[in-house]
């Protein structure tokens, strides 16, 4: 191999390798926001007699990875439904963070947090209100989490 082409295959591999860190530069400075809820299931457990709600604390907590500012996040329910046919209404499903005056009805959609930079977790405690015409047994029903743009 002459110094000629040596320095052309280096000069090569130099420009293969710079674009590739360029590349995976560009894609690491890109945003991105990932939003994850764990358990994948809640069990809210028996419903009192005596104080027509049960408590379940920190049933939830939202795992935000972030790199760049993100919009608030926004929590939702569907109506909790028995196999029997009845159903459980968002008014009386109850959500409480660290960033709602206490327990917010699900009526609407509910802000479970601010706008912000970066990473960070949310622990959410859930509240039904039961009532004695609901009957016992297994309810089924969606909680939904969305990020809003920021503003």
């Amino acid at each position: 191999m002459t110094m000629k082409r040596l320095v052309i295959t280096w000069a090569l591999a130099i420009g293969f390798f710079g674009v590739a860190a360029v590349t995976e530069a560009e894609q690491a400075d890109k945003p991105f926001v990932n939003v994850s809820a764990t358990p994948d299931s809640i069990d809210l457990g028996t419903a009192s007699l005596f104080t027509n709600t049960f408590e379940v604390p920190a049933a939830l907590t939202v795992k935000v990875d972030a790199n760049c500012f993100h919009g608030p996040i926004m929590i939702s329910a569907t109506k909790l439904k028995h196999r029997q046919g009845s159903s459980i209404s968002p008014e009386h499903i109850f959500v409480k963070s660290p960033d709602t005056s206490g327990f917010v009805a699900m009526a609407k959609p509910v802000a479970i947090s601010k706008p912000t930079i970066g990473s960070h977790k949310i622990v959410l405690d859930l509240r039904v209100k039961a009532e004695l015409l609901y009957p016992a047994g297994e309810y089924a029903g969606t909680l939904m989490l969305t990020m809003m743009p920021p503003t």
